[in-house]
């Protein structure tokens, strides 16, 4: 009795320090998948969070942060591979292309059948513009979903096909139900409009002259002083003669990638026959790219015709793409199609 009142005494304080470990951990892991979070939005203190929450590890800017949480968090749940993808991801943002490849193939090692990473491999290619690595990984893709494998295929096509386009700067006057979707930019600190988004509302003035019974859409929704990107632009719209009842305000987005899943929604509530996306010329490939990827989703077959705002020397310049750029596009294009940075947390 008393052996077997000892077997019950080990079993009962190992199974009490399996459930302590097990908190233990996932308060652990919650804190850094906060801090990740934290990071990734707002930025804060770098040398803070490495004496603080990263002790022995040495950071160097606010993504890093971002990486090394989710990295830790994977250490603590090595069978949760959305931990993984969220490494990666963290390694797109500060170009790291070769550790994010690298990444995405440890996670197919360890689950052969992910199509998410295998995507993300050609998407790699695509930026890298090698097309004998992005053959081979579409080749790969097919081989675990031949229709996803070409849906994304012909996402790529598309997005080269804009990246390739001139720059368009004539306001054009369209037949049948129009919507001028006018993407934000950041305010000022004291809530005040920057020299781009008054460009973009300069353009979108004009093609609101041009097309008079065309609705506007303004979009943006990160606030300073107590106002958003949508509320200032749709004031300066009005102070300008448009009339309130022609504009809708998307005020819930936060980034471009949320702009353009927002204004699709929209789209599919107040359906056009064209949509006049006006932007910056450096920001209108990656607007339109995913614009368009949204609206398809919807199954929604308008018809979008960009007008950029022109924040370079000439046309010639704004037609020239930088590898940032392409990565940038590729990057939150993958985020439009449904993969998420971070899964579960951030799309």
């Amino acid at each position: 009795m008393k052996k077997i009142a000892a077997v019950t005494l080990a079993l009962t304080l190992s199974t009490s320090f399996a459930f302590a470990y097990d908190a233990q951990n996932g308060e652990r892991i919650k804190t850094l998948v906060d801090t990740g979070m934290q990071y990734y939005w707002s930025g804060g203190d770098v040398k803070k969070a490495e004496a603080e929450i990263f002790k022995g590890i040495t950071l160097h800017g606010r993504y890093d942060v971002v990486e090394q949480s989710f990295a830790e968090a994977s250490k603590l749940a090595p069978e949760r591979l959305d931990f993984r993808f969220a490494v990666a991801s963290s390694q797109i943002l500060q170009k790291n292309l070769d550790a994010a490849r690298a990444t995405y193939e440890e996670i197919l090692a360890k689950d052969p059948t992910s199509f998410d990473a295998q995507a993300w491999l050609e998407a790699l290619g695509r930026i890298r513009n090698d097309e004998t690595e992005a053959s081979l990984a579409h080749q790969a893709l097919a081989g675990l979903d031949r229709e996803r494998a070409e849906a994304y295929r012909q996402r790529f096509v598309r997005a080269e096909q804009i990246i390739a386009e001139k720059p368009n700067t004539d306001v054009p006057t369209l037949p049948g139900k129009v919507m001028i979707v006018t993407l934000g930019y950041a305010l000022a600190k004291d809530g005040t409009a920057e020299k781009p988004l008054l460009d973009r509302l300069d353009v979108a003035l004009k093609a609101a002259q041009a097309n008079p019974e065309a609705r506007i859409m303004v979009t943006g929704g990160q606030p300073q002083s107590g106002v958003t990107e949508g509320d200032v632009m749709m004031k300066w719209l009005v102070e300008r003669g448009v009339s309130r009842d022609r504009i809708l305000i998307e005020d819930k987005s936060k980034d471009t990638v949320g702009n353009v899943l927002n204004v699709a929604n929209l789209l599919n509530r107040h359906s056009a026959d064209s949509v006049v996306l006006v932007t910056s010329s450096s920001h209108m490939r990656r607007a339109r790219t995913l614009l368009e990827d949204a609206l398809k989703q919807y199954d929604l077959h308008a018809n979008v015709v960009p007008v950029v705002a022109l924040d370079a020397p000439s046309v010639e310049d704004a037609a020239k793409v930088s590898a940032d750029e392409r990565l940038v596009i590729y990057r939150d294009l993958m985020r439009v199609s449904g993969l998420w940075a971070y899964p579960g947390v951030q799309q």
